[in-house]
């Protein structure tokens, strides 16, 4: 249980200050309103017929806070209605741990297994300016639940039900920490909640401080805040535009008690380099919705259709709709839904992709889900099959195709490409691919169906300028989870119609300076330069250093084994003899090539970090390589990737190059420092 802050200890241990932001007439109307500046009690008790909660308790209100918080972080709470228990009501409190936070959690009346906790939205308090006055406001508009610290959105939620109210307990306020507490039994406006605030200007500059400032959006970008993450992609491309929709998430999927709550966030460009961030596309605009989830976008009759599944909060089948709009940003949700029949699951259903077939001129839709009766206990997880006149009413087909993999193939791409037909889909988050001749198959394998390592997250793909084609994914948060850091890839294509990964060229980092590597020797048959080095090993291991380097980098190389050699690579970010670093190897009877540490045993695979069926590497091939945070991207000879994120990498200045049971030599070696971003 939380301690409440005695005001003598507030006093004298947490140097609490005074306000340093304006102060605007309130809202009218709200059914509670205490100032507590006079307060001589370090709690203070409010009979809960006072404090007008049975009115509060709505699915919407607004409570706001005046707070002033202390430099030491403390486990304290500093408002609270609760029951014994702690299932009802609502609390306002802070935290210590790494990060320290400040919380307001409250129980919902929502009778669902799910619910099994009370929701909390939250803030770093390491974002929040010590030794102020702070207006924490928290606002329920009945479909998502939102944090906001002087007109600054630090966090949101998504409710189901009303606030439960406790059986008994009045509310009780702690004095030290609070001046001012004032409730709402109705969800305060924008533009209420601004006036609050001092106003759009002040508050954008708020933003900057505790949120950092914006940032650009290209290659590894998040949204700005403390728990947010690029989702599933959906890129789309139409009159020259390319448009970015994807899954914004917070909480790593564990929104809405694990639903995701997940929304449709939209970006666009026509270079790739410049972007308008443009509103939320879709939203959760009912309680019973408990995520949009993914789909894809088609332009039909003048109008942008969404095609999407609504994963529904009671757990019913998923409900698949669309919304539509005339410009591609501003949608409005369609008044149809409908959920798959027999022989498919339809709890399951979703990320719709639909398309026009030119021989019949249908249009269709590919669903994922899994058939109830498979032939194969586990391996019923298909691409169901609609078909449509007009874009709303939808007739079952057949599976599209039953890959027979034991999960649902999730996420999929279907388009055309000089005279061939993609079909894509993800199998555990990797994203793969078949192709075919005629539209509906036979569909073929290739010898490498995967795009890019399992780190990157079900790319999904758009058409763009000159007959070029890339793909967007997500690299997932450190720890793992769910969503993290933007992925793009440019899609290329050989001449047998297989295709490939590579970086965007105007996707690429800047670059700062280049790096004047000084080259040691570490063992005999290791010679060269800060350009160009020779590594000879014979039977055994032999490798050289280059030193000096940045811990973020951009690095460039060609790369040449000797005939018949074992394996060879890099090691980024090394110290020592080969002993620590990030190790990128190169195994080329295996068609491998893997991160993984230098101590790394023999036996280990790291399958999560390498990929196969790299074929030429054998003979000479390129190297480019991005060292970012603890993001590792490199990209193969120009048609292969691999991003790993390797959280709590080694930090030493040096790149070990190196050779096994054979030669390697790698030349026109350029390494540059990253520039700031704008």
């Amino acid at each position: 249980m939380l301690a409440f802050i005695p005001l003598r200890h507030l006093a004298t241990a947490l140097a609490l200050v005074v306000a340093s932001h304006s102060t605007f007439a309130a809202p009218e109307a709200p059914v509670f309103q205490r100032d507590l500046t006079d307060a001589r009690e370090p709690q203070v008790s409010v009979p809960a017929t006072e404090a007008g909660l049975a009115a509060f308790a709505g699915e919407t209100f607004t409570a706001l806070f005046r707070v002033r918080l202390p430099r030491e972080a403390a486990n304290a709470t500093l408002a609270a209605w609760q029951g014994a228990d702690g299932k009802q009501g609502f609390r306002l409190l802070t935290k210590t741990g790494d990060p320290a936070m400040l919380e307001f959690e409250a129980a919902f009346d929502w009778k669902n297994a799910r619910n099994n906790h009370p929701l909390r939205v939250a803030a770093p308090l390491r974002a929040i300016q010590p030794d102020e006055w702070h207006d924490v406001l928290i606002r329920c508009t009945g479909p998502k639940l939102d944090l906001t610290i002087d007109g600054v959105l630090m966090d949101e939620e998504w409710p189901v039900g009303r606030i439960a109210p406790p059986t008994a307990g009045a509310l009780i306020l702690t004095s030290g920490a609070l001046q001012k507490v004032t409730l709402w039994n109705r969800a305060l406006s924008d533009e209420e909640v601004a006036q609050l605030s001092g106003g759009a200007e002040k508050i954008a500059g708020r933003e900057r401080e505790m949120l950092g400032p914006p940032r650009p959006l290209t290659q590894y970008w998040k949204p700005r805040g403390w728990n947010t993450g690029v989702g599933d992609c959906m890129p789309f491309f139409h009159e020259g535009r390319f448009h970015l929709y994807y899954l914004a998430d917070r909480h790593g999927h564990g929104s809405k008690w694990g639903l995701g709550a997940h929304q449709w966030a939209h970006a666009s460009t026509t270079d790739l380099i410049e972007w308008t961030q443009h509103p939320m596309a879709v939203s959760i605009s009912s309680q019973d919705e408990g995520s949009i989830c993914t789909g894809s976008v088609f332009f039909s009759g003048e109008e942008y259709h969404a095609f999407y599944a609504v994963r529904t909060a009671d757990g019913s089948p998923a409900r698949l709709t669309s919304a539509h709009s005339k410009d591609g940003i501003h949608f409005e949700k369609a008044d149809w839904s409908m959920a798959l029949r027999e022989p498919y699951s339809g709890p399951p259903a979703r990320d719709p992709m639909v398309f026009r077939d030119p021989a019949s001129g249908l249009f269709q839709m590919l669903v994922t889900t899994e058939l109830l009766a498979p032939p194969f206990a586990g391996r019923g997880g298909c691409l169901a099959t609609l078909v449509s006149k007009d874009l709303r009413a939808w007739e079952q087909r057949e599976p599209f195709i039953v890959p027979g993999f034991r999960d649902q193939p999730e996420c999929p791409d279907y388009f055309t490409w000089d005279g061939w037909r993609y079909l894509i889909f993800s199998n555990n988050g990797v994203a793969r691919y078949r192709m075919a001749r005629e539209p509906d198959g036979p569909w073929l394998k290739p010898k490498n169906d995967a795009f890019d390592g399992p780190q990157a997250r079900v790319m999904k793909t758009a058409a763009f300028t000159n007959g070029r084609r890339l793909g967007a994914a997500f690299l997932t948060a450190a720890g793992g989870g769910y969503a993290g850091d933007l992925i793009f890839r440019e899609i290329v294509r050989s001449k047998d119609g297989t295709l490939g990964t590579a970086f965007p060229a105007e996707l690429r980092p800047r670059l700062g300076a280049a790096v004047p590597a000084a080259f040691e020797p570490l063992s005999g048959g290791a010679t060269g330069d800060a350009r160009r080095v020779e590594i000879k090993a014979g039977a055994g291991f032999a490798a050289g250093a280059l030193r000096g380097l940045p811990g973020d980098f951009h690095l460039k190389m060609k790369v040449t084994p000797a005939t018949a050699t074992g394996s060879f690579g890099l090691c980024v970010r090394g110290s020592g003899a080969c002993e620590q670093g990030q190790e990128l190897r190169f195994e080329p009877a295996r068609e491998k090539a893997g991160w993984r540490k230098p101590d790394t045993a023999t036996l280990p695979e790291n399958e999560n970090s390498a990929i196969y069926g790299v074929d030429g590497l054998d003979r000479p091939f390129s190297v480019e390589l991005v060292a970012k945070g603890d993001i590792l991207d490199v990209c193969i000879d120009g048609r292969r990737t691999l991003i790993v994120r390797a959280p709590g990498a080694a930090r030493g200045d040096r790149l070990f190059l190196f050779a096994q049971d054979g030669a390697a030599t790698f030349d026109s070696i350029e390494i540059h420092a990253l520039a700031e971003s704008p």
